[in-house]
């Protein structure tokens, strides 16, 4: 009975898993992975021009009730090649339970600074990405219904499915477009900024099978407001909303930043709200311009009654080299 139990949560948590991986796997901190978040910050950046810009991030989910854990993983580099114009590109991969079903990303892309303003007041970018995705599953290793008997202790698994099923892999060509606006009056103590990027524009054909199943588009809408409150704390709200196909999500986070005076150090952390799926805390450190945050998500949906509670950990970090001036230097002042 115990074993019954427990083969229902996974397949629930499968399920709802499946609705939420039809929008594509994603991050808790979208904020931390940048280019992934919107092309049009490839090799960007407001401020002063950096060297090149090193993104990192994993992200590991359902370690409580499933046999495997969901895990993501990130990794980006981008650089400012002329002026107004970014190059960079990254690979993330996910992981997805006991089939080890796969889905591998390579993007290459660049983008362009299509304002002009030499005060850097108003500053509008667009950008595009091409690459690949590789997804694949491996039929050996999950469980068909055909396997699970009554035996003496309850249900059991027998070792043979009797399916007739090979692994399966298959390859896609995939793209992405965005933009994105940033206000940058350094005389102003707010700084509004928004964006809005499709990703999987090629609409590729992600069955397994003869069947042709095209990848609807995932619309990306993206935005906040970085508000300085005094000398030492600033404050940052925003929102992310993202649609594809039936599936939507709805995220509000307000993170904080505390300055520690006469040191190029600050304090990062906030909440996250993931509407009617879980509730998000990250906190990290700032050095000059790069970032390291963890957080953690509680989960609030209807599986909480399975996992207790416990979802997703994740760690992000952000590198910005500029062997012009000191690393140090503050981005955020």
């Amino acid at each position: 009975m115990k074993k019954l139990i427990q083969i229902s949560v996974v397949v629930v948590m499968v399920i709802i898993s499946s609705n939420l991986n039809a929008q594509d796997h994603h991050f808790s901190q979208y904020d931390a992975t940048l280019h992934y978040m919107n092309p049009a910050l490839t090799g960007m950046s407001w401020e002063d021009p950096f060297t090149w810009r090193a993104n990192a991030a994993y992200r590991s989910q359902w370690q409580g009730i499933a046999s495997r854990p969901f895990t993501n993983q990130f990794i980006g580099f981008d650089m400012l090649w002329k002026k107004g114009i970014g190059l960079g590109g990254y690979i993330v991969n996910n992981r997805a339970g006991s089939g080890f079903l796969n889905t591998l990303n390579v993007m290459v892309g660049g983008a362009y600074k299509i304002s002009i303003d030499p005060t850097n007041t108003h500053n509008l970018y667009g950008g595009l990405q091409l690459g690949m995705f590789h997804r694949s599953i491996s039929i050996t290793d999950l469980i068909f219904d055909s396997q699970f008997e009554m035996g003496s202790s309850g249900w059991e698994v027998t070792p043979n499915s009797g399916e007739n099923m090979g692994d399966k892999s298959l390859i896609r060509i995939d793209a992405n477009m965005g933009f994105y606006y940033r206000y940058n009056d350094k005389q102003k103590n707010y700084k509004p900024w928004g964006g809005f990027s499709l990703f999987r524009v090629t609409m590729p054909n992600e069955s397994f099978t003869a069947e042709v199943i095209r990848m609807p588009i995932r619309w990306s809408f993206v935005g906040g407001c970085d508000v300085k409150l005094n000398e030492v704390f600033i404050c940052k709200p925003s929102f992310l909303t993202m649609f594809q196909g039936k599936a939507s999500e709805y995220v509000i986070t307000v993170m904080n930043d505390y300055l520690i005076e006469n040191t190029p150090w600050a304090i990062t952390g906030g909440l996250s709200l993931r509407v009617k799926d879980a509730v998000i805390v990250a906190l990290g450190a700032k050095y000059g311009r790069s970032q390291y945050r963890i957080s953690y998500d509680f989960n609030t949906s209807y599986l909480r009654n399975y996992s207790h509670y416990k979802g997703g950990f994740e760690l992000t970090a952000i590198y910005v080299f500029d062997k012009e001036k000191a690393v140090s230097q503050r981005s955020f002042q």
